[in-house]
């Protein structure tokens, strides 16, 4: 029988905390925040750094929805209907659409400036129309919903 002077010294599974790496309380490596123009649903546009798990929160879509607007992924088009949210996937137009909320990741893009300037003539204007549409509705005496 050994006695207690000569057992080898045990090591713990688990190291102290202290012995830890610690990591810095900022931003997670995998998450970095994507610049995204945030159409309001009076029109008023402004660009926001938002990252994924915020845009989850804000939107109620899962993670998965999100991987249809990578920028380096090419999906089919898609227009997915969740409960709180519709995401957008239609060649070079890429979109989450909530109810008081337009966010659109990859604004800069010239492809994208058209859907951008529609939406933000349609949300300005009194019916949701477009403002030609209006005028030619009046003409004929008909309002277009």
């Amino acid at each position: 029988m050994r006695s207690p002077e000569d057992a080898p010294e045990e090591r713990p599974h688990n190291p102290p905390a202290a012995a830890m790496p610690q990591r810095s309380a900022g931003r997670r490596k995998g998450t970095p925040n994507r610049p995204w123009l945030v159409v309001s649903d009076s029109g008023k546009e402004r660009f926001e750094e938002v990252g994924k798990h915020s845009i989850m929160r804000r939107t109620g879509i899962p993670a998965r929805d999100l991987r249809l607007l990578g920028p380096l992924l090419s999906y089919p088009s898609t227009i997915l209907g969740r409960e709180r949210a519709i995401v957008l996937n239609l060649e070079h137009v890429k979109a989450i659409i909530t109810a008081t909320e337009v966010f659109i990741p990859n604004s800069n893009d010239p492809t994208v400036a058209p859907f951008v300037h529609d939406l933000h003539s349609r949300l300005s204007s009194p019916s949701g129309a477009a403002p030609h549409q209006v005028a030619e509705s009046r003409n004929k005496g008909v309002v277009t919903l």
